[in-house]
């Protein structure tokens, strides 16, 4: 019956219902972005397509153990409880009671009377304008808001893992690169001392291949500071709080990863779907349908408010009576409120309701705006990545023939030493340069994937919470 009636009266609640704004958006993207999306493509789980296990198994802690998300969860917590409070508020409040009270005026001398009570009470808001239904709206929508912040959050933070993981792998292979460039360096210095004491060279060029080595080792502390920050940092992402201080274990030495085809196979999106894809857009909408329904709850405030109260129970003077017939007793009463004069309370009220559905459905269109943007940032990010890596790999590969001519130029006594030392230089240069656009183009796939809305999931709860709305 009581649900009959909740039905009844959601029908007559005051307050606008809920419509989406209507946003101009583009029907598709640029030819250029759209040319390599493909029907077929999923990006669940996008971060296991780099097929690198070590990067997997940290991305399952963090989401287990990471501080941002487990802020997040305890904020849908405290939503999930707000909103059993405010639908308990639909429902009638039961409670019982008992007294006793004995009393002796003075005045009359009739003596001491006393009366003894026990019985309970139903009370109950009839919610005639709806202004309970509106609030548990806005209380199931906040949760909602809530619930896709998390999953914003837990993409943000796996994001930021995956680039953070993968500049920590380049700063190890710049490490190594300059590990190996010093073993060269060592090498060639060793060569020019014994050819300096054989009168083969001149001093100039023994203290310039002494210099170039002892550059290559003033690179080296700095590069091993930058992976141990990387570590922390990485400690700080997965949540361990053991390993902040020390940096995380078991990353060992690899390098970069090559990149597996699978990584750039996109799924097709169109830019309308971002609305339902992107988890910070569905909390920004969460929040437009909380800030419209407590414009019904304001508006509501205007009208009476009629309260039911029932007390069933027994009383008597002596104890002993209680429970028997004539001892029963009962109430029903009923009240209505009516506002009359409040000085401009109510209609601040829902000025400020009104005012907040304003700046809900900006943010809301903002959050929209700003994901077109990021889909084509991050787009331009990755060509640009691309086409950065592949020059960089032609100049990887024509610094080593450079270094190759001038050994042997130096070598058949046609240049001096200066142009070998030049060459390396460069080399050197070249292949730090080349690490790190690999690790651009590796982050820039995750920034893609991220802008695209991740692989993030509506859970049960969700579903059911939305299908409520």
């Amino acid at each position: 019956m009581l649900s009959v009636s909740a039905a009844v009266m959601t029908a007559c609640a005051v307050g606008p219902d809920y419509e989406r704004p209507d946003i101009l958006l583009p029907q598709d993207w640029p030819e250029e972005v759209r040319s390599p999306m493909d029907e077929e493509a999923s990006i669940g789980q996008w971060w296991t397509r780099y097929d690198d296990p070590v990067l997997s198994e940290l991305v399952e802690r963090a989401l287990e153990n990471n501080l941002d998300i487990g802020l997040a969860a305890a904020r849908v917590a405290e939503a999930r409880a707000s909103l059993g409070f405010r639908r308990a508020e639909q429902f009638p409040t039961v409670s019982a009671f008992a007294e006793a009270e004995r009393d002796d005026p003075g005045l009359t001398g009739g003596g001491i009377d006393q009366e003894f009570v026990v019985a309970g009470a139903l009370s109950y808001e009839l919610d005639l304008w709806g202004r309970l239904s509106r609030d548990t709206e806005s209380a199931r929508a906040a949760l909602l808001a809530t619930a896709f912040s998390r999953d914003a959050v837990r993409l943000a933070v796996v994001t930021d893992l995956v680039a953070s993981y993968f500049d920590y792998r380049a700063v190890v292979e710049q490490i190594r690169i300059t590990e190996r460039t010093i073993t060269s360096r060592e090498e060639s210095l060793e060569l020019e001392e014994s050819r300096f004491r054989s009168g083969a060279t001149t001093e100039l060029a023994m203290r310039q291949a002494e210099a170039e080595l002892e550059t290559s080792r003033a690179e080296l502390p700095g590069l091993r500071a930058e992976a141990e920050r990387g570590r922390r940092a990485l400690a700080i992402l997965v949540g361990d709080s053991e390993a902040v201080g020390r940096g995380l274990g078991g990353l060992g030495d690899f390098g970069l990863p090559d990149l597996p085809d699978s990584v750039t196979e996109l799924p097709r999106v169109l830019p309308a779907e971002l609305l339902e894809r992107r988890p910070d857009i569905r909390a920004a909408e969460s929040f437009l349908i909380a800030a419209n329904a407590d414009i019904g709850v304001a508006r509501a405030q205007w009208l009476p408010r009629v309260d039911l109260l029932a007390i069933y129970g027994t009383g008597a003077t002596a104890a002993g009576d209680l429970f028997t017939g004539p001892a029963t007793l009962w109430e029903l009463l009923g009240t209505v409120t009516a506002p009359i004069l409040d000085f401009g309370r109510r209609r601040s009220a829902v000025e400020g309701a009104e005012a907040l559905y304003d700046i809900a459905e900006l943010q809301y269109r903002a959050t929209i705006l700003d994901a077109i943007r990021e889909v084509g940032d991050a787009w331009t990010l990755l060509t640009t990545a691309d086409e950065r890596l592949e020059a960089r790999d032609r100049e990887v590969a024509a610094r080593v023939e450079v270094v190759n001519l001038a050994e042997r130029r130096y070598g058949g006594g046609f240049s001096p030493y200066l142009e070998v030392l030049d060459a390396r230089r460069a080399l050197f240069d070249a292949e730090l340069s080349r690490t790190a656009a690999a690790r651009d183009r590796l982050i820039a796939t995750a920034t893609l994937y991220r802008a695209l809305g991740g692989g993030w999931e509506i859970d049960e709860e969700q579903a059911a919470l939305e299908s409520a709305l």
